[in-house]
């Protein structure tokens, strides 16, 4: 066959052996045929082609066969009717045009495969994928058209039998995916300030989950804080009070949240002194209240929930321990709160 003559293929290529045989029978069995015309290409490159795109054809039971003939008609004279029309038209440059003409979907579609670097070979199988991958283009969409329609034709699944003593599991139950839960727990917490006083406690705390991505707090705390030195003793202080947060969180998986948090807190510090001897000891107390700003995490598995959080607060109202005119320990300046605990959800 001289270069630019089309070429047929309406039957099975025997790929595996590597060769295209030139046969007048029909393909055989249920194989749709594809016939395919090659132009501008070597006799070996032709063939080539053919065995590379038989090959990839073969794999969804698709039929291709070299044929000889005069004209594309009289060569598919007296056989099934093609599906497909594959052809490829290679220019002097390199450049080749696979062109498919589709008799089931009634598409055409082209793309341009540059070849001018690669041996016939690697030409071959280029162009056999690029002929290949057009056919899949061409039938992807009926296709997901009919899984659709089976899809939606397909029976609803019936609810699952409740069990025998009449009661069903709840949507999301066990597994942390209904996050909307009422949570109550316990967590140590952390109030370091400016002023140089730093209370270490524990606070109680009832939770709600208003949305998945919102929460609201409300919680009773305790605290201790440490020993204070001053010139003629050691003044200690204790913390109690309450307050509120809001949490609203940005970052969510199946059992984790990472959101921000802001809470206000109110209270009551007692100072206490305790004098070296040949001084004198005082107590002093009073309001304290602050808000505080951070970020927030906490890990489900119900029924337990894992929590912490950190953040800057910011004293309204601060309470200082005066030595003479200085001052010895304060709630006030800017400070950092943390906290870390569990919860039982409910």
């Amino acid at each position: 066959m001289a270069a630019g003559r089309g070429l047929v293929l309406p039957a099975l290529l025997a790929a595996s052996a590597g060769v295209a045989r030139a046969e007048g029978d029909a393909c055989g069995g249920d194989a749709p045929p594809i016939a395919v015309l090659v132009e501008g290409a070597t006799p070996e490159l032709e063939r080539a082609i053919f065995v590379d795109l038989a090959a990839e054809l073969a794999r969804t039971d698709l039929c291709a066969r070299l044929e000889a003939g005069a004209s594309p008609d009289a060569r598919g004279a007296g056989r099934e009717r093609a599906i497909a029309r594959v052809t490829i038209r290679i220019s002097p440059e390199g450049v080749a045009a696979v062109h498919i003409d589709d008799a089931v979907t009634q598409k055409r579609l082209e793309r341009t495969v540059d070849v001018a670097g690669l041996k016939d070979d690697g030409r071959a199988l280029a162009l056999a994928i690029a002929a290949d991958e057009l056919l899949r283009a061409s039938w992807v969409e009926p296709t997901l058209r009919r899984r659709a329609a089976m899809a939606s034709a397909a029976p609803a699944p019936t609810a699952a039998p409740a069990p025998a003593g009449g009661v069903r599991e709840a949507p999301g139950a066990g597994g942390g995916a209904d996050r909307r839960a009422n949570e109550i727990g316990v967590r140590a917490t952390v109030a370091a300030y400016g002023g140089g006083q730093v209370q270490l406690g524990g606070a109680l705390f009832l939770r709600r989950d208003v949305l998945p991505w919102l929460a609201g707090s409300v919680f009773v705390y305790a605290r201790e804080a440490l020993p204070a030195s001053a010139a003629l003793g050691t003044v200690l202080g204790h913390a109690a009070g309450g307050g509120a947060s809001l949490s609203a969180y940005v970052a969510r998986t199946g059992r984790a949240r990472l959101g921000f948090e802001a809470a206000v807190e109110v209270g009551y510090v007692l100072f206490e002194g305790r004098a070296e001897e040949g001084a004198s000891a005082s107590r002093f107390g009073g309001p304290s209240a602050f808000g505080a700003l951070g970020v927030t995490a906490d890990v489900d598995v119900r029924p337990v929930r894992f929590g912490a959080s950190v953040g800057a607060l910011a004293p309204f109202m601060r309470v200082e321990a005066l030595a003479g005119d200085a001052v010895v320990t304060s709630t006030g300046g800017p400070g950092v709160l943390a906290a870390l605990g569990a919860g039982v959800v409910f």
